[in-house]
């Protein structure tokens, strides 16, 4: 889930406009933008032959519509954990058979069960990517300036408005996806985060209408706000929130995984239905995870790998802290998103639209 776009670094990937011909001499990937190290197109081709051709999108829901329509023409997609459910009973994806994609037999397979006992459904149409938190990001100094007691590893850090109209000066924002603010609301209730309970979500929803005046802005690319030290708290995607600290060595921003409950989410492998060379398809999957390729990624991203690589974050400040590294005694805390349908989304979709704007 990771949205800073670097133009010149994918340069070597031709992006698509729309669907392409069956071409036996590439692979298409529909990808997150700036989600892909930049030498993966090159490496693949050396190793292959094949011209990978990468085209990407900004929003979950994009990828979802774009998939869901069908007629894509790619050979492979990458999508958010919380939409697979809906491809998969719309029928819009194919089972991934692990026969032609031995790395995957590397994967981490605690995190993939709790992503399946979320999502049943999901189970033999995907393999995970990159996982990584939906948590805050705060600068420290800004905030205990304001707050002095502060609970900074607490969602009522903001989702208190006694807290968050001390912060609002110097900038709230929160991440453009409801399925993960819902869940965030209602772990700071100390309701099921995967509830679906109309009067629970009415609870959440009156957490964060309580603290929408305060909030500068409802974002999907935070990265820049962040790097740029533009706001001093963030509900974010880790990938993001620990930017400054992976990128720039720098300890102004901290990230959090609150005490309540934290969102653990994945970024997933999945196969269009009309996929026309499943060959290419696993292909590629089992290129992007071996090892050295994962450990490319994970870095460029600030994500977590999907397997493991012994020599991740040696030597590399900020890669062994909990929310890079998710080690097994941070885990007890995470949950992830039901598989909600798509009247379950489109209800919460338009909640939140009009939340945003003030009604």
């Amino acid at each position: 889930m990771r949205l800073k776009i670097i133009a010149a670094a994918l340069s070597a990937m031709s992006a698509m406009a729309g669907p392409a011909a069956a071409d036996p001499g590439r692979v298409l990937l529909y990808n997150w933008s700036g989600y892909i190290a930049p030498d993966t197109a090159g490496r693949f081709q050396d190793a292959t032959g094949k011209r990978l051709v990468l085209d990407t999108y900004g929003e979950a829901d994009e990828a979802e519509a774009r998939l869901l329509a069908r007629g894509t023409g790619y050979d492979l997609a990458v999508v958010s954990s919380e939409t697979v459910g809906r491809l998969v009973e719309a029928g819009a994806i194919r089972q991934i058979g692990l026969s032609g994609i031995p790395n995957a037999a590397a994967i981490d397979q605690q995190l993939m069960q709790l992503y399946l006992d979320a999502t049943p459904q999901a189970e033999g149409y995907t393999l995970p990517y990159l996982w990584g938190t939906t948590g805050i990001a705060y600068d420290r100094s800004a905030v205990l300036e304001r707050l002095p007691d502060a609970p900074l590893d607490s969602w009522a850090l903001v989702f208190d408005p006694a807290n968050a109209s001390k912060l609002a000066d110097c900038g709230i924002t929160i991440v453009d996806s409801v399925e993960e603010v819902v869940a965030a609301a209602l772990a700071y209730l100390g309701l099921d985060p995967q509830s679906r309970s109309e009067q629970d979500i009415e609870a959440a929803f009156g957490v964060l209408s309580a603290i929408a005046p305060y909030v500068r802005a409802f974002d999907v690319d935070q990265y820049d706000a962040l790097l740029g030290g533009e706001v001093c708290l963030a509900v974010t995607w880790s990938t993001d929130g620990l930017a400054p600290l992976l990128e720039q060595g720098t300890d102004r921003y901290h990230y959090a995984m609150p005490r309540e409950g934290t969102n653990l989410w994945a970024d997933l492998f999945v196969i269009p239905s009309d996929a026309g060379d499943l060959e290419a398809s696993d292909q590629l999957m089992d290129f992007m995870l071996a090892p050295e390729m994962m450990a490319a990624a994970a870095r460029f991203t600030n994500a977590i790998s999907s397997v493991s690589f012994p020599e991740a974050g040696a030597g590399e400040p900020g890669f062994d802290s909990p929310a890079a590294a998710l080690p097994l005694d941070a885990r007890g805390r995470l949950y992830l998103l039901p598989a909600r349908s798509g009247a379950e989304k489109r209800l919460l979709d338009r909640r939140w639209r009009l939340l945003q704007i003030g009604m």
